[in-house]
């Protein structure tokens, strides 16, 4: 039996360097995910190639390669052979979802080699100008002439100009042979290296390549990996919006929950049930309390649960997400479909419908549909971190009542900040909750679980967080006390304050992916102040709020910041890569933000001191 999930663990384990060597900001997590789609996708249109049954052949090679560990030459060399109708199935479904213009596409009634597929992939992604006469890449950027995208024009040809994924002058024909030392001299530490040689190699299949050593053939296959993760990586906007047209086609949310669960698994697996208080104005009637995790035995399912920063109340609304999409996942059938929505990442023009239609790949009439039959679970997390614009937050708080008042059978949980106001503790029509503060038996739970179990760890944390009695009302809320437990299992004590307890969470997590993990990239200094800068610019552009930006804008802005600091550029993409691996930043969908505004508030006073000296 494959086991994608374990594949996928030691294939990124085995490559994910050599990859980031050559490039730092290259996700290798995202494009493996996307490899698997590919392999799945189903062709429709008419083509003369035979692509049935690659995906069994990659997958049975695969797990016997990365899960069983046996390397074998034959596996290794129809492997390689594939590489051929791999890059032909990139290529039909970039046709198929009209990625690629008319007028470059391939003759349907004719059977062609690898070459001509290859060469179609510099005519895919078109580069725009932007208002100020700059290269942009997406269209929603460019400027617009007509109501449409200006291109760059090229000055002899008058065509547009593409983002080449190799440039023309490279000659596939060149080389026979993967040890060739001009070869390797000429692109070394470079895909184009792995491009040339899986291109050898699946012609060498075909002419019987003589013996190779275990280490040789472990090479081989690495090397037609990453050329084709590479190219994965580089359509990966347009094989993204191909899957969805497919998933939108079909009505099947299976891979959108996979995705989801996966998301959200690491993080539920620590969860500790937080306790609820019922809010009543009702004279003498002390309200109803419960423990966050009964919410889904009990059924109560139109609630809306407050707390103050870092009490818990976004992990409590995605652990209550994911068993519902655990739920889903087991009884497709019966179940309604949950979606999380993350209020801060909407754009001031859009609806929370139409970010529902976007997560599930569906049109907003179909959206409408699911809520109107009552299939679907919404948890709209972050109420208090709409986007700071009056009349966007208005109209947001207006659609939020509406889904109230007008599904009245709809499932929602919302999620929102706690504040000593009457109105907004009682702003929609449904019960709320307030998060209580930790029990002595909360805390012992998050110990044990962060500790893995560990008694003599726990112990040892226990004992610590006891000892620091200038703190303890700090330790009460989760988001401290889990960043005070990661603190003590390395340093054996504890900073008074709670800035501190976040600056040493930070440059903890820092370190331990500099020493352990052997990085020769990471600079702790220069990713801190890059980031610092990030912060500082967010919280002045957003009065003073963790406001989520587009990662196309996130990254410019660390590129200014390197050029103003007079760092390397390259490390922009790295930053995000590793701030986004280690959880300092989050990402929800392609917009980015501080994991929480408390690692953001630290950031801006980094940022205020390196200003001060």
């Amino acid at each position: 039996m494959t086991d994608w999930i374990q594949i996928k663990k030691n294939l990124i384990k085995e490559i994910k360097s050599t990859i980031n060597t050559i490039d730092p900001a290259f996700n290798v997590e995202e494009s493996v995910g996307l490899y698997l789609k590919i392999l799945k996708y189903g062709i429709t249109i008419p083509h003369k190639d035979d692509l049935e049954g690659l995906e069994k052949i990659v997958m049975d090679i695969l797990n016997q390669c990365f899960v069983e560990e046996k390397i074998n030459e034959i596996s290794i060399g129809v492997f390689c052979k594939n590489f051929e109708q791999f890059i032909k199935k990139i290529y039909y479904i970039l046709e198929e979802s009209e990625a690629i213009e008319t007028e470059f596409r391939l003759d349907s009634t004719k059977q062609y080699a690898l070459n001509p597929f290859l060469s179609k992939f510099n005519k895919v992604k078109p580069i725009y100008l932007d208002n100020n006469n700059l290269e942009v890449l997406e269209a929603q950027f460019a400027k617009k002439e007509d109501g449409k995208p200006k291109f760059k024009i090229n000055r002899d040809t008058g065509k547009k100009t593409y983002v080449k994924l190799y440039p023309s002058s490279i000659n596939f024909d060149k080389y026979n042979d993967i040890d060739n030392q001009e070869l390797n001299d000429k692109y070394q530490n470079d895909f184009k290296l792995h491009l040339l040689k899986a291109i050898i190699l699946k012609n060498q299949q075909s002419h019987q390549a003589p013996d190779s050593s275990r280490l040789k053939l472990i090479e081989n296959l690495h090397s037609t990996l990453i050329a084709e993760l590479w190219i994965v990586d580089f359509f990966k906007k347009e094989l993204n919006n191909a899957i969805k047209i497919v998933d939108l086609r079909k009505r099947d949310f299976g891979s959108y929950i996979d995705t989801e669960i996966e998301k959200y698994k690491k993080q539920s697996s620590k969860f500790v049930s937080l306790n609820l208080k019922e809010l009543t104005s009702v004279a003498g009637n002390p309200g109803r309390s419960m423990l966050i995790d009964t919410l889904i035995t009990n059924q109560l399912r139109r609630i809306r649960i407050l707390g103050q920063g870092g009490s818990g109340k976004t992990t409590s609304l995605e652990y209550l997400f994911y068993k519902d999409a655990l739920n889903w996942q087991n009884n497709k059938t019966t179940s309604k479909l949950p979606v999380i929505v993350s209020l801060a990442s909407l754009s001031i023009g859009e609806t929370i419908i139409a970010n529902i239609s976007k997560k599930i790949n569906t049109q907003e009439s179909y959206t409408q549909e699911l809520l109107g039959t009552n299939d679907l679970n919404l948890f709209l997390d972050g109420v208090n971190e709409i986007i700071s614009n009056r009349e966007s937050q208005k109209i947001k708080l207006q659609e939020i009542g509406s889904l109230i008042d007008d599904y009245p059978e709809l499932s929602i949980v919302i999620s929102d900040r706690y504040e000593l106001d009457s109105y907004q503790n009682n702003m929609f029509n449904v019960p709320t909750y307030l998060i209580q503060k930790l029990s002595e038996y909360q805390i012992q739970e998050f110990v044990e679980k962060y500790c893995y179990g560990s008694n003599e760890l726990s112990k040892k944390v226990m004992a610590t967080l006891k000892s620091k009695t200038g703190i303890q009302e700090l330790l009460l809320r989760p988001l401290v006390l889990t960043r005070a437990i990661e603190i003590i299992k390395i340093n054996n004590d504890l900073p008074e304050k709670e800035g501190q307890i976040i600056e040493k969470f930070v440059d903890t997590l820092l370190r331990r992916e500099k020493d352990e993990k052997k990085d020769p990239l990471l600079n702790i200094n220069h990713f801190k102040l890059l980031l610092a800068y990030v912060a500082n610019y967010i919280w002045i552009s957003n009065n003073k709020s963790n406001v989520p930006i587009h990662e196309f804008s996130f990254n410019k802005i660390l590129i200014k910041a390197a050029d103003e600091f007079g760092l390397e550029k390259f490390n922009a993409g790295y930053v995000m890569r590793i701030g986004y691996e280690l959880e300092i930043l989050s990402k929800n969908d392609e917009y980015i933000q501080f994991y929480h505004q408390s690692y953001m508030e630290f950031f801006v006073k980094h940022y205020l001191k390196y200003e001060l000296y």
